[in-house]
């Protein structure tokens, strides 16, 4: 066989390739990306719970605070109602107002506090509900990973071989023409060199559509081991076998 009829074999398996493993690799992105997703949904789920915890546990300390200090009012009013001077009586009644004015400072954050945590509370529910619509969505993302894997794995195998074989015919140099062309436009490595008008000597590459120097059509149907590229898109120009028969002609 000659260069372009090896590349030509080597661009329909090279094709089927891409197509499967486009067809894998779409679901793994779609799979990494609901991973993603969900994990982010559970740090934040975890984040809230901690808050919370924080938060509720802030909440105890200021209830502790605003108790001792009610313990520290009831010791002092019992005092209070022992205390037969007027000066020590008078010293209990300032302490007793500057406590009750804590107190009720404390109680006022507990109840700040007990505000936030509802909040928080509220924002988990949201959190939580997220997460478990996640969860869900990223076992289907796994499923349908693990179908296509299951639907193209073998087929994708055998056809990787067959493209294995069918490059190693193709020189180096010129399949590393061929290679870059398939990155560059998709897979898309090899394109028609198309008569538009024969008589005329007018030629066009089948893929970009721009217009092709008649040289290149003395390489191509004279020499079926040169590898000919358009001058625009650079992928690699073959002529279809009644375009060479015509040639002949």
């Amino acid at each position: 066989m000659s260069l372009i009829e090896n590349l030509v074999s080597l661009h329909r398996v090279d094709s089927q390739v891409r197509a499967l493993r486009g067809r894998l690799d779409s679901a793994t992105t779609y799979l990494k990306s609901q991973e993603r997703q969900h994990a982010d949904a559970c740090a934040r789920r975890d984040e809230l719970r901690s808050q919370i915890r924080q938060m509720q546990a802030t909440a105890v300390n200021i209830e502790n605070e605003s108790n001792a200090i009610r313990d520290r009012i009831e010791a002092l009013r019992g005092e209070l109602n022992k205390s037969t001077n007027q000066k020590t009586y008078s010293t209990i009644l300032s302490e007793l107002k500057l406590l009750q004015e804590k107190r009720d400072e404390a109680d006022e954050r507990a109840l700040a506090q007990l505000g936030k945590v509802e909040e928080a509370k509220a924002k988990l529910a949201e959190v939580e509900g997220l997460a478990a619509q996640r969860q869900e969505l990223l076992e289907g993302a796994t499923k349908e990973r693990n179908q296509c894997q299951a639907d193209v794995g073998e087929r994708l195998a055998e056809l990787e071989r067959e493209r294995a074989q069918a490059a190693s015919h193709v020189p180096a140099k010129e399949l590393d023409l061929f290679n870059r062309a398939a990155e560059v436009h998709d897979g898309e490595a090899m394109a028609e060199f198309v008569a538009s008008d024969a008589r005329r000597r007018e030629y066009v590459c089948g893929a970009c559509n721009m217009e092709l120097p008649p040289e290149k059509f003395a390489v191509l149907s004279t020499n079926p081991n040169a590898a000919v590229v358009c001058v625009s898109c650079k992928r690699i120009l073959f002529m279809m076998p009644q375009a060479q028969d015509a040639a002949k002609e």
